[in-house]
């Protein structure tokens, strides 16, 4: 039996009257001086002002008992529910604007308080050059007692997570969507073991999916949750950019991953960070430096301040060949002026970087204009678990929009 007291059922019931990630919880609460249990208890008169009625709605179709429901389900599977009043509860995630007011929790996110946690995040399509910089300055963070948090995407993230994995370190992944989901499939096997290592936590309910609209609001806690954010290769487009938007809004730290290519668009996106001050980063020295001052005692074996002679070993290997490789690759490629910037021009996809799956969706989006995902799978002949799992890729990639609806188009 629960206590009907226990402020985490009344946390829960507001998350699921305003949706998780909706700032009116913390207008509404502003009223009650933050006690849920003396909002919860307010909501419930019909002429309460500080409510509309589409909200008021809400109310009425929340059941309070259905937390109790929730928290059974989440205790059969050990995961951890935690509200920002909770002591496990990240501290700096407790100062940013609009942080959530519950996390679910795969492990214990309480150590993320008392380490130097830096946000890794980029493309899931990465450059040789960008995967392999990214395996070897997360190597060496991860090896100075640095705690790398990502966003479990395929790509960087996943480079991010696997380094950590490997040298036996925690590791923080931040989904966006419920624990019981397995999004990207390809990740579900390293879930578990993060767990163990380190946490993987959500603001989103058991059975959510991974609807793309999520995945903008999931990344203010990947940059709140640290000190600050690495910027691997991000185009002008990438999510990887709304992370270090809401890093800098913070008052975060936000580092860049200099370009292999400057006329290559997949690194537009990690200039732009670079011309409005984020930080050069040509080694985890460059991280280091930053953070060695005030945190010595967490940083390992390492004195950026004087250990040069580990920043040459660093770059004894550098993949200066993939340099190479990508400059003649790349020296066809237009280079996109603020004029051309401005006109709108069809997209024209290089399908040697999609799934076949991916590349039919595509193909008759083209030709079919805005399409409902069963249309999609009609036209493909693929099955529609199939087409709304590649959808969704497809939308947070920025290949294709959702319309109202739930129509798609490029």
């Amino acid at each position: 039996m629960y206590n009907e007291n226990d402020a985490i059922f009344y946390w829960l019931w507001l998350v699921d009257v305003f949706g998780p990630g909706n700032n009116r919880i913390w207008e509404v609460l502003s009223h009650f001086d933050n006690d849920p249990i003396a909002a919860y208890k307010a909501l419930q008169e019909k002429d309460c002002k500080y409510i509309t009625k589409s909200e008021y709605k809400n109310v009425c179709n929340t059941f309070f008992e259905s937390m109790y429901d929730l928290m059974d389900y989440c205790n059969l599977n050990n995961y951890n529910v935690i509200s920002i009043d909770d002591e496990r509860y990240p501290q700096r995630l407790k100062e940013i604007f609009n942080p959530p007011a519950v996390l679910f929790c795969m492990g214990d996110p309480s150590f993320i308080n008392n380490e130097v946690v830096l946000t890794v995040v980029g493309t899931r399509k990465p450059s040789d050059y960008s995967m392999e910089f990214a395996r070897k300055i997360c190597a060496e963070l991860v090896k100075s007692g640095v705690v790398l948090a990502s966003g479990f995407a395929l790509g960087i993230d996943s480079a991010a997570h696997r380094a950590a994995l490997k040298a036996n370190s925690k590791t923080v992944a931040v989904l966006g969507c419920g624990l019981n989901v397995n999004y990207p499939s390809q990740n579900a096997e390293i879930k578990k073991v993060i767990a163990v290592h380190g946490a993987v936590i959500t603001e989103f309910f058991p059975g959510t999916r991974p609807e793309g609209k999520n995945f903008p609001q999931r990344n203010r806690i990947l940059s709140g949750i640290s000190l600050g954010t690495l910027v691997v290769e991000a185009s002008q487009r990438s999510g990887a950019l709304i992370t270090a938007d809401f890093a800098m809004n913070q008052g975060r730290d936000v580092f860049c991953v200099p370009p292999a290519d400057l006329f290559d668009q997949r690194y537009a996106g990690v200039i732009r960070l670079i011309r409005e001050g984020a930080i050069p980063t040509f080694s985890h020295l460059d991280v280091l430096f930053e953070y060695y001052e005030n945190f010595s005692h967490k940083l390992v074996s390492v004195n950026p301040f004087s250990d040069y002679s580990s920043s040459e070993e660093f770059f004894k290997e550098k993949p200066y060949h993939i340099i190479e490789s990508n400059a003649k690759q790349n020296s066809n490629l237009k280079v996109s002026t603020e004029k051309e910037d401005n006109i709108s021009e069809e997209k024209v996809f290089d399908f040697s970087e999609y799934s076949d799956i991916q590349k039919a969706i595509i193909t008759v989006l083209q030709n079919g204009g805005s399409l409902t995902p069963d249309e999609i799978s009609a036209l493909t002949g693929r099955d529609i678990s199939s087409v709304l799992s590649e959808l969704t890729e497809l939308e947070i990639n920025g290949d294709i929009i959702k319309n109202p609806g739930q129509r798609y188009s490029v």
